[in-house]
């Protein structure tokens, strides 16, 4: 359940530090090592994250081919009974057929959007209730629906109920808000203790434990699957609940927060953590004013026209990049591949985005602003020009793929385009006048909002394209990656019609804005 929220952690969290506004990566070692609580609990913390996603991306192949393998076996009870052998299972590769393929694509389809709505509807209660009674026991909460989600699955996959049941587990994600309330309760608790100015080198290291994770347990799942399905499964069920008992052994940091204040425009200093809790909480009393609270965060749109935009572009985004959760059906259907097979292409993935956000997208920006001297605005409009290029043809590549090999090469293209999303909100933030706007948690939640707006729609939607390009024949199989790709192109487009005077704009008083010189736009 929680690998379908690995994406979007990657683009809302991991990668929204590695290119702020004005700052380049900083170094752990600027304060005194006298003291530092705090260490120690960023270590628990990314052991926590780790260890999250190593059990949920453990069980996603195997839960996978569980499914896979219950529907084949009602398929050809009805259809081909012969095909069933004596220990009452089907050879796999009999259930690459499209009857099953859709079944499978259809239950996993609507179950994205069943596990998104609890943290959408229930973030901002769960938000309020970490503000007021602590942060650690909201994190527990959500860890302990997501568990008893887990255990659900593999209740009505154990004793084969109809599969339409596992959607029920959806229904344990109110207890705690679900995939979207843990990330953001992780990342508070990180915001509460690490010192302001070591903030973003920790959450590059904390993104990195879940990408390694990411990169492991695929290859473990497939290994452990020659034993059999339920095996991982149950594994990655514990790692789960051992994640649990980190949590409980955590102290509060709700009270620890770190004295390293920002200064606000007017010349008060706030905590970024109060800054977002002080917005969340106006207004948050009642029906009505959960609706005008969002329509207040929405007035950021009518802004003007180039920071719209940029803002959709997170809604495209989200829904494009929500095909990678795709490639494991995918590729197994295209080519033929066990699941075991297929989910190596998991780790091939993991690997190179971690290469892409911790080494590429770093070392360009900082040859790009130190070597030839670019403002920050002008790196983070090239950077996100070339990235979304490259997701664009990374796309367009595994759709039309072949061979596994043009299919592996379309990939590390894809992952070359890793850097689109923190790019673009380091642009967003220019466009809102920098980092001290008053503008920053509005722009933050519409954002969110948009994101997960592309997450309910995505599920269903991608789902049912992958279904129309079975029907239309093996070649049009990658039907939902090429339909992310002329959503990229439109991204594209987007990113062409901005220019650095609308950048300069934005952080230039009205009365000065005449003095801004021509436009430039970079190629």
């Amino acid at each position: 359940m929680l690998e379908a929220s690995a994406s979007h952690q990657r683009d809302t969290v991991d990668e929204t530090s590695l290119l702020l506004p004005g700052s380049s990566t900083p170094s752990l070692g600027g304060d005194s090592t006298s003291s530092k609580p705090w260490i120690l609990l960023v270590t628990l913390l990314a052991i926590g994250v780790a260890a999250t996603d190593l059990g949920s991306f453990l069980a996603q192949p195997p839960k996978t081919r569980m499914y896979e393998s219950i529907v084949c076996l009602r398929y050809y009870e009805r259809a081909d009974p012969s095909k069933i052998q004596s220990n009452g299972v089907i050879p796999e590769e009999l259930c690459k057929i499209n009857a099953v393929q859709d079944t499978v694509a259809m239950i996993f389809g609507w179950q994205d959007l069943w596990d998104a709505l609890p943290g959408i509807f229930l973030a901002v209660p769960y938000g309020v209730l970490a503000d007021k009674y602590g942060r650690k026991w909201i994190l527990a909460l959500g860890l302990i629906g997501a568990e008893c989600s887990l255990l659900w699955i593999m209740f009505v996959c154990y004793i084969q109920l109809p599969l339409v049941l596992t959607w029920l587990s959806s229904a344990f994600l109110i207890i705690g808000g679900g995939p979207l309330v843990i990330v953001a309760i992780m990342f508070t608790m990180l915001s509460d203790i690490v010192p302001t100015e070591k903030r973003t080198i920790i959450f590059v290291y904390v993104a990195a434990s879940a990408l390694v994770a990411e990169l492991i347990a695929p290859v473990l799942s497939s290994i452990l699957m020659k034993k059999g399905v339920w095996l991982p499964i149950i594994l990655g069920a514990v790692i789960e609940g051992l994640t649990i008992l980190i949590v409980l052994f955590l102290p509060e940091t709700l009270h620890l927060r770190n004295s390293g204040p920002r200064e606000t425009p007017g010349g008060k200093e706030q905590h970024p953590v109060q800054m977002a809790s002080e917005y969340s909480s106006k207004e948050r009393s009642g029906f009505k004013a959960q609706i005008q609270k969002l329509l207040d965060t929405l007035k950021v749109l009518k802004r003007d026209i180039s920071l719209t935009l940029v803002i959709l572009t997170f809604l495209v985004n989200r829904l494009g990049r929500q095909s990678g959760d795709l490639l494991l059906r995918y590729s197994s259907k295209r080519y033929h591949w066990t699941i075991q097979k297929a989910a190596l292409l998991l780790s091939i993935r993991a690997g190179l985005n971690l290469v892409t956000l911790l080494v590429l997208v770093p070392v360009l920006s900082m040859i790009m602003i130190q070597w030839f001297s670019m403002s920050p605005q002008r790196t983070d409009l090239l950077i996100s020009r070339g990235s979304v290029i490259f997701t664009t043809l990374g796309f367009f590549v595994i759709g039309f793929s072949p061979t596994p090999a043009l299919l592996v090469g379309g990939l590390v293209i894809y992952t070359l385009g890793t850097g689109f999303a923190a790019a673009m909100r380091s642009i967003a933030v220019f466009m809102v006048g920098g980092q001290t706007s008053h503008d920053i948690a509005r722009l933050s939640a519409t954002i969110a909002i948009l994101e997960s707006l592309g997450m309910l729609l995505s599920g269903p939607f991608l789902s049912f394209i992958f279904r129309w390009g079975m029907k239309l024949g093996d070649a049009w199989l990658g039907m939902p990656f090429l339909l992310s790709g002329m959503l990229f192109f439109l991204i594209t487009v987007i990113t062409y019609t901005i220019s650095l005077r609308d950048l300069n704009a934005a952080q230039t008083p009205p009365s000065a804005t005449e003095d801004i010189p021509s436009p430039v736009h970079s190629p």
